[in-house]
């Protein structure tokens, strides 16, 4: 007997194929539209296949994709339940981080959202009969539907585990209360649909559609995830012993295939690395290291729009008259010369700790180093006992005077892309977050979470400061989905695991010299090398939704799947520099101090699977340690 549809699936299959379409298909009414028309017209059916890959995120916010920063409000892997960013609201982030909202209630909208797999299903039942178009336009059509189904396995896997294979297009006649796979079988059924997408898809596509490339970057994160999350399995006596050796050389073959285009290469230290991330024009043009970039064209949204809300979490409300008289007065009435954004919303905002702890200084013999571990610190630095990091008397004796200057100097390259800080520009105006600056809070008349650095920093990363932006300001926007960077690190972590140390040094330092202007590692290994990777996967990939699954695959291979520091790090902390720039602190956050206290226990390895679903399908059961 066919069993109801009891998980959401009676409203994913009655949609059907036009309303897959409706949102992508703007050439005729709905109800003129049909199947047929779709698959006899090239344009339509790409249009179509366009949609598969680029909502495979929360469907009520078409443009949030599992690679955003958002990628849903409450999915782990985006970078604000990560240690990274400060964040105020964030759609509930900071209830994910701080273990509030984590129970076996929890529901987030994912699990049972198969619209995205039937989609895939219908296009490779149409592309595979054939849609009577030439050979190679419906191989890459095949190979993108491929992709885009793998993508769902592939990051569904990481996030809950095991998830139903549905491997053809569901009717209404067919079993529907599917089980779980095991999460081996769903990290292999996924990687299976991307083996075959690299195979069909073209060498170069249009900007925004994947390609070989694409699929052998996703590729080589996902053989990554898999070895991480079958050994997770395994911690809980939830699958037998292993080799996951084959998943470690299949993220290094990937990467290996990737190269072997010759399509892709690093940008220079210093050049257009920033360009990545705020330049659309730049970016829509296909440079050579980003092979994946998901598009909004300018034009139609503005700022205040939930579509176009990274780039106003990142912005302040910067406007002279909310400052202090005596401050305006230190700045000769013109604190804010520049492009001043009026009205940001600045709900997300940099860790103090974690940018200290990321961004390397290179050090008085020439090596790279976290700043508050580097021989400089030592010597021109006194800790005190009440916390203060105050320049000392050998600082004086050679007039070191402005500690700012100090810790700031000679950074890795990206630190200057990636935040502004103390002493630099923001908008074209100065970045002074000292005490009595004007991106200061309490330099403000009224004390605003909108005002002034929260943390003693903001983020540069992804925000064109272009011009004096306002939230009715329209613009386009873009993620970089997939960088030659990333797979590059991915290679990097494989080795690590295999513990060849040369050839993990060798891939990290591709991006640690081109990217971050440090010297090379030269002889680092095991824990050591660990720590550096971690840190330099981070200034690489810091905003791009990375840090959080790579914590998560670090604490499953390193830390026997038990609590993360990182994630678990108590109350974040604003930097505090005093007004005469010879000392700073770590102080309480002026606000939303419980919304950023970092919470981690031992559960949150994935998902639960929300209770309501196990109640509704017997063949469900729940994550392990809920």
């Amino acid at each position: 007997m066919k069993r109801k549809f009891n998980i959401g699936t009676f409203a994913v299959m009655s949609m059907l194929a036009f309303s897959s379409c409706n949102d992508v298909l703007d050439k005729a009414p709905l109800d003129l539209v049909t199947e047929d028309m779709v698959w006899s017209d090239e344009g339509m059916a790409q249009s179509y296949l366009n949609r598969i890959w680029y909502a495979t995120g929360r469907f009520d916010y078409q443009n949030e994709t599992w690679f955003s920063l958002y990628a849903g409000p409450l999915t782990p892997g985006t970078d604000i339940v990560s240690d990274n960013p400060y964040c105020r609201w964030n759609r509930n982030g900071s209830v994910v981080r701080n273990d509030a909202g984590w129970t076996e209630n929890t529901n987030n909208g994912l699990f049972d959202n198969f619209i995205d797999i039937r989609r895939a299903n219908i296009a490779i039942d149409k592309l595979t009969a054939g849609c009577g178009f030439r050979k190679d336009i419906e191989d890459d059509m095949l190979g993108q539907a491929y992709f885009g189904k793998g993508l769902v396995y592939v990051t569904r896997a990481k996030s809950f585990g095991g998830y139903p294979i549905i491997d053809k297009t569901l009717t209404i006649d067919d079993e529907l209360s599917l089980p779980r796979a095991s999460i081996k079988e769903t990290f292999d059924y996924g990687i299976g649909l991307l083996e075959k997408a690299a195979e069909l898809l073209n060498r170069t596509s249009p900007s925004g559609r994947p390609n070989k490339g694409a699929a052998y970057a996703l590729l080589s994160e996902a053989y990554l995830n898999a070895a991480a999350y079958i050994k997770y399995a395994m911690i809980n006596n939830e699958q037998s012993t292993v080799d996951v050796t084959p998943y470690l050389d299949g993220a290094i073959s990937s990467v290996a295939r990737l190269e072997a285009l010759g399509l892709y290469e690093l940008e220079p230290a210093g050049s257009n690395w920033g360009k990545q991330f705020n330049d659309f024009s730049y970016v829509s043009g296909s440079p050579k290291e980003v092979i994946l970039a998901q598009f909004t064209p300018p034009g139609l949204y503005p700022l205040s729009n939930d579509k176009m809300v990274e780039i106003n979490c990142y912005l302040p409300t910067m406007v002279a008259d909310n400052l202090k008289t005596d401050i305006i007065n230190n700045y000769g009435g013109a604190p804010y010369p520049g492009f001043t954004p009026s009205s940001g919303w600045q709900t997300i905002a940099p860790n103090p700790t974690v940018i200290e702890e990321t961004f390397y200084i290179v050090d008085l013999d020439g090596k790279a180093r976290r700043w508050e571990e580097s021989q400089m610190f030592e010597r021109y630095v006194e800790l005190r006992t009440d916390g203060t990091r105050a320049l000392n008397a050998q600082a004086a004796s050679i007039r070191l005077t402005d500690i700012s200057a100090l810790m700031y100097e000679n950074r890795d390259k990206r630190f200057y892309e990636t935040v502004a800080y103390d002493g630099g520009s923001y908008f074209g105006n100065p970045f002074d977050s000292r005490k009595g600056g004007n991106m200061h809070p309490e330099s403000f008349k009224a004390q605003n979470s909108a005002y002034g650095a929260v943390t003693g920093y903001l983020f540069v990363k992804s925000v064109p400061q272009t011009q004096s932006w306002t939230s009715t300001d329209l613009s386009g926007f873009h993620r970089t989905c997939l960088r030659l960077s990333k797979a590059y690190l991915n290679a990097a972590e494989a080795y690590l695991l295999k513990e060849d140390w040369s050839n993990a040094r060798n891939f990290i330092n591709r991006t640690r010299t081109t990217h971050g202007g440090l010297p090379a590692l030269t002889e680092e290994t095991d824990g050591e090398l660990w720590k550096i990777y971690l840190d330099e996967r981070n200034a690489e990939l810091m905003l791009e939704n990375d840090r959080y699954f790579t914590l998560l695959r670090y604490g499953i291979n390193r830390l026997n799947a038990e609590v993360i520091d990182q994630l678990n790090r108590g109350n974040m902390k604003k930097l505090d520099i005093a007004a005469d720039g010879a000392s700073y602190q770590y102080v309480e956050l002026p606000f939303e101090v419980d919304a950023n206290k970092m919470v981690f226990n031992r559960y949150r390895y994935l998902y639960p699977i929300a209770k309501t679903y196990i109640d509704a399908n017997p063949n469900y059961k729940q994550n392990p340690r809920y």
